[in-house]
């Protein structure tokens, strides 16, 4: 498995970008442990809506940056 991650402006980790079978992993975790808790059995992305939204980000200019971060070796 491989993780790749995307740091902020001051060179720390702040996101991490899984592959999409461990997410499948982690998503099946997610759901078993949430039945445990409640009666429903379907994972709600929605739950977890707003997650970020304490950190005030400019969506616009933090996509132009890591746009700018990329480099491509065709």
């Amino acid at each position: 498995m491989s993780v790749n991650y995307i740091y902020n402006t001051n060179g720390q980790p702040e996101y991490a970008v899984i592959p999409i079978q461990e997410w499948e992993s982690v998503k099946k975790l997610i759901k078993e442990s949430t039945a445990l808790k409640s009666n429903s059995n379907e994972f709600k992305p929605s739950d977890y809506k707003g997650i970020l939204s304490n950190l005030n980000l400019d969506l616009d200019s933090e996509i132009t940056e890591m746009r700018n971060q990329w480099t491509r070796n065709i």
